[in-house]
């Protein structure tokens, strides 16, 4: 019993525990989860907002490189002289070298009939496989090559494409991607430098710019305003990986198809990047204990800015727009795991409160049923005292009435019989309770002892039965009894007893006037096999188990108001099983027939 009642209050304490905290563990987990996905998307935002920032950079420096390319065309139409694009290069911060190609796309400059400095023959070196891919400056072009490209699956511009990705590791050629225009607002001065002035210098073409500029205007004009877009075709940007670093080039083909490129000063554009990007102070205020890395096609890290410190792989990396198609950038901080709270530092306190209030409300029950236990066990010890105290006097009034009653036989009054039979009768009826609670409180400690011995059972049952006939004739039931063994058997006379005067008692009470009671005997095996049949009302269907249970009384109109502790058919039956049998309700129509069979021996 304590250790039913210990395993009982730890489940108590622990159900409750597990379930919450389970409960618990799983919202914090589709929470942290949640958090992880909203933290990768700040994440992924903040990447993207410094992607934007360098491609503003190079929309702003498109838009400059696109003038200066308008300038040029007009101030050396018809022809770009060499001197003056060589005076542009060593006068623009952001233009390494230059280069034109005429109308079928062959080198212009620099010039094919003309000594090249050092940084030009380089140029040429590099750039001829460029050079010789026409379709390259012609998205026109690529464009109806790709609607032919069912009907001619082997394409001039498929070779093409060969020769330079056997030519560089890396190569990307298209458009910038679209910004608003608020983004393009920096001041232009802040790119051209002296690169402007250095062209305007020159006083014999003035005044032709002026023209041309006049002429210009009055074709936008009469264009409807499709200049600008019609320049945004006629330009593009190439990033080209070669010879161990990368080339920028921005490339614009003027009104006469002639193509003029600018190949980026390296060291120039990574200065204007990084001074777009966030300085020390300030991305230690945006970033925390967090980093931005910046690197090149080479992999190698141009720029950082942040706190972080701690080198390890990226939480996020995002390639950047195309030209910087090869660069890319790192976000590097603590593991998103350790950015929000542990479940178990969050789901700890509560389940320690609450295990500890568990805890306690398991105590105070276990205490109380301790007591209650303890009350109850007292309660038993002291009916099993009283009925020790009881057994002993009321065997000898019983003694004493039996044998007063034997030697006032033949007395002339009647009186003095009947009531010698009263007392001789209700002693009988106390010994026979008193037994039933001894024995019950036998069974509850497991301290029931059987003395089998040899008898004749159907004997037994014919004196048992003649001690109850006088009081069943009074209630108006007739006993008979079938003998059906026949022989000596070895099992317990008195857990027979008992059986018998439990289930006799049950009829006297509850089937008064009810005609017959028989009684049958016979043997199955080694099994004694008794029948008690009365005529009486039955047991209802659905109690025919709970009769058995300890205590428990059935009620209707014939037992309410009849005494009895409600222990006596559940422990003739524990009593069968003591003895290695057991007792059954059989079905009948009428009354209600219970079986006993107790294991004997010869």
């Amino acid at each position: 019993m304590k250790l039913r009642a210990a395993l009982l209050l730890t489940l108590l304490v622990l159900l409750p525990l597990l379930l919450l905290g389970g409960l618990g563990f799983k919202l914090q987990q589709n929470e942290q989860e949640l958090v992880g996905l909203q933290l990768q998307k700040l994440i992924e935002q903040q990447l993207e907002s410094v992607d934007n920032q360098l491609q503003s950079h190079f929309q702003q420096l498109e838009v400059l490189l696109r003038r200066q390319a308008g300038d040029l065309y007009r101030l050396t139409d018809p022809g770009y002289p060499a001197a003056q694009l060589r005076h542009f290069v060593s006068n623009s911060p952001q233009v390494q070298q230059v280069f034109v190609l005429d109308e079928r796309d062959q080198r212009q400059f620099p010039p094919r009939n003309q000594p090249l400095s050092r940084e030009e023959q380089r140029l040429v070196d590099v750039l001829e496989p460029l050079w010789q891919s026409p379709g390259l400056f012609h998205p026109e072009r690529r464009d109806a090559a790709t609607a032919d490209a069912q009907a001619s699956p082997v394409m001039e511009e498929r070779r093409i494409d060969t020769r330079l990705s056997k030519s560089g590791e890396y190569f990307a050629s298209g458009q910038l991607a679209q910004r608003a225009p608020a983004e393009l607002a920096a001041p232009l001065a802040d790119y051209a430098g002296r690169s402007e002035s250095s062209i305007m210098a020159e006083p014999e073409i003035s005044s032709r710019n002026r023209v041309l500029e006049a002429r210009r205007e009055a074709d936008a004009d009469a264009d409807g305003g499709q200049l600008v877009s019609a320049d945004e075709e006629r330009s593009g940007w190439i990033a080209w990986y070669v010879d161990a670093r990368l080339m920028h080039i921005f490339w614009w083909r003027d009104p006469s198809g002639r193509t003029l490129g600018f190949v980026l000063n390296d060291a120039r554009l990574v200065t204007d990047l990084i001074a777009r990007l966030p300085d020390a102070q300030q991305g230690s205020r945006e970033l925390g204990d967090a980093r931005i890395r910046l690197l090149n096609s080479r992999n190698r890290s141009v720029y950082s800015w942040g706190d972080y410190r701690d080198e390890g792989p990226a939480l996020r990396t995002l390639g950047l727009s195309h030209p910087l198609g090869s660069w890319r950038l790192e976000y590097h901080a603590p593991n998103l795991q350790r950015a929000v709270p542990s479940l178990w530092l969050t789901l700890a306190a509560p389940l320690v409160l609450l295990g500890v209030a568990l805890i306690g409300l398991g105590y105070l029950l276990y205490r109380e049923q301790k007591r209650e236990t303890l009350l109850a066990q007292q309660r038993v010890n002291f009916v099993n005292q009283v009925s020790h105290e009881l057994k002993t006097p009321l065997t000898n009034v019983r003694l004493y009435a039996e044998m007063l009653e034997q030697r006032l036989d033949g007395d002339e009054d009647p009186a003095t019989g009947r009531y010698l039979g009263v007392i001789t009768d209700e002693s009988q009826r106390l010994s026979r309770l008193i037994d039933n609670v001894l024995s019950f409180s036998r069974l509850q400690r497991q301290q029931l002892k059987l003395s089998p011995q040899l008898a004749e059972p159907d004997a037994q049952i014919e004196k048992v039965l003649d001690t109850f006939a006088p009081l069943l004739r009074q209630r108006g039931i007739e006993p008979l009894f079938d003998p059906g063994i026949g022989t000596s058997r070895r099992y317990d006379l008195a857990t027979l007893e008992q059986i018998l005067n439990n289930l006799l008692s049950n009829a006297e009470k509850y089937a008064p006037d009810s005609g017959e009671l028989r009684l049958s005997s016979w043997l199955e095996g080694e099994m004694l096999c008794i029948s008690v049949r009365d005529s009486g009302p039955g047991i209802a269907a659905g109690e025919r188990e709970r009769i058995f249970e300890p205590f428990y009384r059935s009620s209707s109109r014939l037992t309410d108001g009849v005494s009895g502790t409600g222990i006596g058919l559940g422990l003739a039956r524990d009593l069968a099983r003591a003895h290695g049998g057991d007792i059954t309700l059989e079905t009948g129509k009428k009354g209600a027939c219970f079986t006993i069979r107790l294991e004997s021996g010869r």
